[in-house]
């Protein structure tokens, strides 16, 4: 093999799942659920008409990935 060419089955996946630094396996399809952020209303004793709007809990949605390829003899699911 030429220096600097490279043997990579995942190279033409857009999506790698990577894990302990060694690529597990590729994709070409990731869907991302909505994420959302739950608002928390906060009032002062001292101020009663003035309300106060922070941000409190994120929840991610499920990751989809969709037409790939692996090369591990364990199953991903």
């Amino acid at each position: 093999m030429p220096v600097g060419e490279r043997r990579d089955p995942y190279r033409n996946f857009r999506f790698r799942v990577e894990i302990d630094g060694i690529t597990q396996a590729g994709f070409s399809e990731c869907v991302i659920g909505d994420t959302t952020i739950d608002l928390i209303e906060y009032r002062e004793g001292s101020e009663p008409t003035t309300v106060r709007k922070l941000s409190g809990l994120t929840k991610y949605g499920n990751i989809t990935l969709k037409w790939g390829i692996t090369d591990s003899i364990c199953p991903l699911s």
